[in-house]
């Protein structure tokens, strides 16, 4: 699936209550791996995230939902996950996204947002612990799990390595290597 960084377009829906570590971490480092990385509010203005933090997305959901993205990335964090389940319209693009074969992923109680469109079934995944209780999908507990065209990660401690898998998974290992060393982990 590895292409050219500068080709590759990411969404990242951003909803009331997001866990802004995991957001902001999403967002800067596949900005560093050289992806467009759209960061789309559910609604128009600042979101609120979970500790307080504001948010100004680039636009409001609405004015992508007709463009095609190589991958769609949940952060995670509460009410924030629940919003995302909620939403018909990031519920949709999620199953477009899963039926045209691209990659979609989802860190600590976002990936709900993913069992509840149907795209657990039959996958390994990961999550903050209970946020899959309702779905009836086992987490395995693991920090990053990879299942076909599915990313799944743990919670907010794993939010790096989470993002460093999307850009391996979208750009190669090179890419990745490229955006890990200059952290110094």
């Amino acid at each position: 699936m590895s292409q050219a960084a500068e080709n590759i377009r990411v969404l990242v829906p951003l909803a009331p209550g997001a866990e802004e570590l995991e957001a902001v971490t999403i967002i800067d480092l596949l900005r560093r791996a050289g992806f467009t990385v759209v960061v789309a509010g559910l609604d128009e203005g600042p979101v609120q995230c979970s500790r307080g933090t504001v948010i100004l997305p680039d636009q409001p959901l609405a004015a992508v939902l007709n463009e095609d993205f190589d991958l769609i990335a949940l952060p995670g964090g509460l009410p924030g996950a629940d919003h995302l389940r909620d939403d018909a319209r990031v519920q949709a693009l999620l199953l477009r996204q899963s039926d045209a074969g691209r990659l979609v992923g989802a860190v600590c109680a976002a990936p709900k947002a993913l069992a509840s469109a149907g795209l657990l079934t039959g996958r390994r995944a990961t999550a903050y612990t209970g946020a899959l209780d309702e779905s009836g999908t086992p987490s395995t507990g693991a920090a990053v799990e990879i299942d076909g065209g599915v990313v799944t990660g743990r919670g907010p401690g794993v939010a790096m390595d989470f993002a460093l898998t999307l850009i391996e998974q979208l750009a190669g290992t090179e890419a990745r290597q490229r955006v890990e060393g200059p952290l110094l982990r």
